[in-house]
């Protein structure tokens, strides 16, 4: 059997590892040099330090050899310091974390959702997987450009692998796409429950109605609801002028996170329009009808007048007719009323005298304007209304004129024209709603209900700090209370 220099015996079979070999060697070697001489003690330990390093890079042989040749001349603190070199060297590699990164993406027009992904650096595989999933659950051609999209990713080391998709396609869903169990993908689109709430906003009017509530926050719907509100009785392209003021109270659907979800409603709104304010109020009656009315309660769903003068009845109507004067066949744009002369004329509705004066055929002449689509025309008076003139205000009811026989004319009568958007259409059959008064009881809850909008108004306003609004920056939307939840089904 071998022996070592030492003289013991030695088996190949059972030769120790390199490690445990240095430490066993050493402790055989204890203070004995090559020659029977001690080394340097600081010698000894550098040798021993580069022993360590070279075994934790060396194959077994090289190793063995390093600590044959290093244990002879080793003192004990040298064994020792070597002992804990070794053991640093030879540490057990550890496995790299695996941490959660997300990115966010921009859905681009005429881009697939899974060539979307893919661009995103995510596998095509998983892409085709997660959008195969969308696609059970929501139309993918509903994706909006400039929809942000939220995407997460398990990393590890320097790979990815993507671990789920979450995006909102609307104000009231949130939609999500999981890696499952089985490696694939599952989609689940959710309905986000939405709470109605009041807001109140008011401000003053600079350039248009439009932009002071673009600048008050108040959502674009809600605006345009505004507007038609006031169109019976305000042009809004040639009546608003700055310094004019708007003030509003609305009931609006909203989502968790406080977003316009659905059309709100308006409640209560004013507009102050060369200092005198027209307030309306919104009433639901019993029947579920609906209608705004002014502080008086009447309706401000104004109708046209379509006798504007008084003991009157028509001498011709509207259509093509044989001109009386002219001999020929022509367009008759309007009505006559035949009546005496000097008969009043009425305004057939709130308005503003857009022409007034002598218009050839048409004698003595008086066109309104009652909003950006309706305007009248009355024509061949023999006289005008007093206090009229060009941009004047009429209510409806007032006397502008009276009948005569000026212009091409047989007979004293009113011409009566009403033209829509331009256009002249039969008064008689024009569909034009009819107002309504509040009486009794009704006008008694609506008094009522009228003081307790304005306390609530008034309450918003408080809480705002200042009275009218010039810039956007000073102008939130004034949220008050919940008052019902509209549930995850149906909407509000």
């Amino acid at each position: 059997m071998p022996r070592n220099r030492f003289g013991f015996a030695r088996a190949n079979s059972l030769r120790p590892a390199p490690v445990l070999q240095l430490l066993l060697a050493g402790t055989l070697a204890l203070g004995v040099g090559a020659a029977g001489r001690y080394m340097h003690p600081e010698a000894s330990v550098a040798a021993f330090s580069q022993a360590a390093t070279d075994v934790s890079a060396a194959p077994v042989a090289a190793a063995n050899t390093v600590v044959r040749n290093v244990i002879e001349s080793a003192p004990v603190q040298a064994v020792a310091d070597a002992g804990s070199a070794v053991a640093a060297a030879v540490k057990p590699i550890v496995a790299p974390k695996t941490e959660i990164v997300t990115r966010e993406i921009e859905v681009e027009h005429g881009v697939t959702f899974a060539d979307l992904l893919a661009d995103a650096d995510v596998t095509p595989s998983d892409a085709l997987a997660a959008s195969s999933a969308l696609s059970k659950v929501y139309d993918m051609r509903h994706l909006k450009s400039g929809q942000e999209l939220t995407l997460s990713f398990n990393k590890t080391g320097m790979q990815e692998t993507l671990a789920s998709i979450a995006f909102q396609p609307e104000a009231t869903q949130e939609l999500s796409i999981a890696r499952n169990a089985e490696g694939g993908f599952t989609a689940n689109l959710e309905m986000v429950p939405v709470t109605r709430q009041h807001f109140a906003a008011r401000a003053e009017i600079h350039s248009s109605l439009y932009e002071a509530g673009e600048a008050a926050h108040v959502p674009h719907a809600l605006m345009a609801s505004f507007m038609r509100i006031y169109s019976h009785a305000i042009d809004f392209q040639r009546d608003i002028h700055p310094g004019d003021r708007f003030e509003i109270l609305y009931d609006q659907p909203v989502t968790k996170a406080g977003s316009p979800a659905g059309e709100g409603t308006i409640i209560y709104a004013a507009l102050t329009v060369a200092g005198k304010v027209k307030p309306v109020y919104r009433v639901t009656f019993n029947d579920g009808t609906v209608d705004y009315f002014d502080e008086r309660g009447e309706s401000i769903r104004r109708a046209l007048l379509r006798t504007p003068v008084a003991a009157a009845h028509i001498t011709s109507g509207f259509g093509m007719r044989m001109h009386p004067i002219l001999g020929y066949s022509k367009m008759h744009q309007g009505i006559d009323f035949g009546a005496p002369t000097g008969t009043p004329i009425f305004a057939a509705g709130n308005g503003t005298v857009v022409e007034i004066g002598t218009k050839g055929g048409y004698g003595r002449y008086i066109r309104l304007r009652h909003n950006g689509q309706l305007e009248t025309v009355y024509a061949h008076m023999s006289r005008f209304g007093q206090g009229l003139y060009h941009g004047g205000q009429v209510t409806q009811g007032e006397v502008i004129g009276y009948v005569g026989a000026t212009g091409r004319a047989t007979g004293p009568h009113l011409h009566f024209e009403v033209h829509v958007a331009g256009k002249a259409v039969n008064p008689l059959s024009i569909n034009l709603p009819t107002g309504r008064m509040l009486e009794g009881k009704l006008l008694t809850a609506f008094k009522q209900g009228q003081s307790k909008i304005q306390q609530e108004f008034s309450g918003l306003a408080a809480k705002n700090g200042q009275f009218f609004t010039r810039a956007a920056a000073d102008a939130p939307a004034f949220a008050i209370k919940q008052t019902e939840s509209c549930g995850t089904k149906g909407g509000c």
